[in-house]
């Protein structure tokens, strides 16, 4: 799967949505086995493309109604969410890192849209990699896929301990 959809704001800044192919090289192979070939994953990447004023909550919102509609229209699609580290981004708390800060706000994204929804079904499964500098990861999935995402997370963790 590989989709980019922009998206403007008022002013005038692009948000880029872009969702493609995960990288199964880097899960170890009986974990590959375990996904089979019905599932898929995709790695979801959030970037602006113009402009750098404050994100709205109307953007956000958009935002999360095209993943989530990307995600309902697939049965089987697993998303995988890296918390970016490179870029800074505006917070209240300046205590709190880019990364945990977007990793917040990814998951009380994902909660409104659950609420505002009606869905139960769909997980989030945050993790967290306390390396030389903490890595966060988002994994969205069906309820029925879990089994899959806690393989795939294990796997993420047991690297983190090599």
């Amino acid at each position: 799967m590989d989709i980019s959809v922009s998206i403007n704001s008022k002013s005038e800044d692009e948000y880029r949505i872009i969702l493609s192919p995960f990288n199964l090289d880097i899960i170890p192979c009986e974990v590959r086995e375990i996904l089979g070939d019905s599932i898929e994953i995709v790695d979801v990447t959030l970037e602006r493309a113009k402009g750098n004023n404050p994100t709205d909550i109307g953007v956000l919102l958009k935002i999360s109604n095209v993943i989530g509609e990307i995600f309902n229209d697939n049965e089987n699609l697993i998303l995988y969410f890296y918390c970016d580290d490179m870029h800074d981004i505006l917070r209240r708390d300046k205590g709190v890192t880019p990364q945990k800060f977007r990793s917040k706000l990814f998951s009380r994204m994902f909660d409104k849209y659950m609420l505002s929804n009606g869905i139960t079904n769909i997980i989030n499964t945050p993790i967290e990699i306390k390396a030389d500098r903490h890595i966060y990861i988002h994994m969205i999935s069906r309820s029925i896929h879990l089994e899959y995402v806690k393989a795939i997370k294990n796997a993420i963790m047991d690297m983190e301990s090599k």
